[in-house]
């Protein structure tokens, strides 16, 4: 027994040792001898990943802020991990993200929402083009305009909501919820055909809305996502919809069954997983784009007073709101529209590709083909040589067709719906609802702001979008 006692500790000696040797090697390894070893960042980061796991999981989405704090010790160009390049340069950003970039995606995030199959997780950039051609018809900006009546229907029902149940009665709203019902309305007609009225939701709280507020921590998206999208898809392949209610208004689903598409690349579970992809980066990017546009909007009284003045003067009646394409000329709206975009930074997490096939040389660095490299949206839209002052809510600075230093117009800099071939596809689409939200809501009801403050919405975490802190009750306003 004695013997046996031996070998085993001798064993587990052994094996510890190998394992010391091996860890050993694999730090060295990555220090000195990797193919992006010469590029500048904190060593512990070059080392191990468990630095983004701390910082994302133990700390709360904060490793985003960990990125920008490196950038300005180290400069542009910094290791973020052991196979990571990180760039923050909003000139480089355009240049990198062009529209003849052929970048995938990483392998490891193709599952990260339970939709494998949607366009949003192809990984291969030629697949990726492939499907996003199936789709393209669907976000064509003629078909969004033809679809705004059915957007305005949705605000005036929300400001009707406003007059006849909470003005004067000093009940508090959440505009976060509000906002969500508005979109989770408008988007899940759009792109599935399927009317739920989140808007009739007390307090406009549904579940579904909630549910994926709760994604948003990490819960995959199939488990909260409506059931009725299979049945929707099984009566569109079959042919027995309501005829007559999609003359006018066809679904994602008929223009994926419309296009070159594979059969295999059609089935049940293939276009669930598109639906189900669709809504989930439809829904929170717009409502929190909203939300914290509102919230500046409410907050800044001399924003509010130009905004409603433009608005009174350009719809003196208030029954009687512009069309989206009318909106789009108020140049004050159209200011705070891309002020609430850029202040909101859609998706805040980094933008991760590989170049399978080529370098990417960033002026005496060379990243090697198959290397991961990023850059971020938030980084971006906070960079102070494009915007001064970029943490303050500033409309102004995008009136009179403004440029950069560099004579670019500033609008160029505006990522949030990112660059190249893998841009939104429902840039047009957000958009719309930006207009159509934002100057219905402010010509027709006279809102105020009750215990909420910036820290309300600014970004205390990235979870994929942004976040603010845990404790916060949301945007809460009262009707005057």
């Amino acid at each position: 027994m004695a013997v046996l006692s031996t070998l085993k500790q001798e064993t587990i000696i052994t094996s510890l040792l190998y394992l010391c040797i091996y860890y050993i090697g694999l730090i060295v390894y990555r220090l000195f001898f990797s193919p992006i070893a010469n590029i500048p960042g904190p060593k512990l980061a070059a080392i191990t990943s468990w630095v983004e796991v701390y910082w994302d999981v133990a700390k709360g989405g904060r490793f985003v802020f960990k990125i920008e704090e490196w950038h300005k010790k180290y400069g542009p160009i910094i290791r973020v991990s052991p196979t990571e390049v990180h760039i923050r340069d909003a000139e480089f950003y355009n240049e990198l993200f062009n529209a003849k970039s052929k970048f995938n995606k990483l392998p490891q995030h193709v599952n990260r929402f339970a939709h494998p199959q949607a366009l949003f997780d192809t990984i291969d950039y030629n697949h990726h083009r492939h499907r996003r051609a199936a789709v393209a018809p669907f976000f064509t900006r003629q078909k969004i305009i033809d679809f705004s009546s059915y957007t305005d229907s949705r605000i005036n029902k929300l400001c009707t909501i406003l007059e006849t149940q909470y003005k004067g009665t000093g009940k508090v709203i959440c505009l976060n919820d509000a906002w969500g019902a508005y979109v989770s309305d408008v988007l899940t007609w759009y792109i599935c055909g399927l009317s739920y009225d989140f808007l009739d939701y007390p307090d406009f709280k549904s579940p579904f809305i909630t549910a994926i507020q709760n994604l948003l921590h990490s819960f995959p998206f199939s488990t909260c996502f409506p059931n009725e999208v299979r049945g929707q898809i099984r009566r569109i392949v079959a042919g027995d919809n309501d005829a007559n209610k999609y003359l006018q208004h066809r679904t994602v689903f008929h223009e994926l069954l419309n296009s070159s598409l594979k059969s295999s690349e059609l089935t049940e579970e293939v276009m669930q997983h598109e639906g189900q992809s669709f809504m989930g980066a439809g829904i929170d990017t717009t409502k929190t784009a909203l939300t914290v546009g509102s919230f500046w909007i409410l907050n800044k009284p001399g924003v509010k007073a130009r905004l409603v003045e433009e608005l009174v003067r350009a719809m003196p009646n208030p029954k009687n709101l512009l069309p989206l394409t009318e909106l789009e000329k108020l140049p004050y709206l159209s200011a705070v529209v891309q002020e609430s975009l850029r202040m909101s930074y859609g998706l805040s997490n980094r933008i991760q590709r590989t170049n399978p096939t080529g370098v990417i040389q960033y002026g005496k660095y060379i990243i090697p083909p198959g290397t991961e490299f990023s850059m971020s949206n938030y980084l971006q839209v906070t960079d102070p040589k494009i915007f001064p002052n970029p943490k303050e809510f500033l409309p102004e600075r995008w009136l009179n067709s403004p440029v950069t230093a560099t004579g670019r117009p500033l609008s160029m800099y505006l990522t949030v719906f990112g660059k190249g071939p893998r841009m939104c596809p429902g840039m047009n689409f957000s958009l719309a609802e930006m207009y159509l939200g934002l100057s219905g809501l402010f010509r027709l009801a006279d809102l105020e702001l009750y215990e909420t403050d910036r820290s309300d919405v600014d970004m205390a975490g990235s979870f994929f979008v942004p976040l603010p802190k845990a404790s916060s009750e949301g945007v809460r306003v009262i009707v005057k």
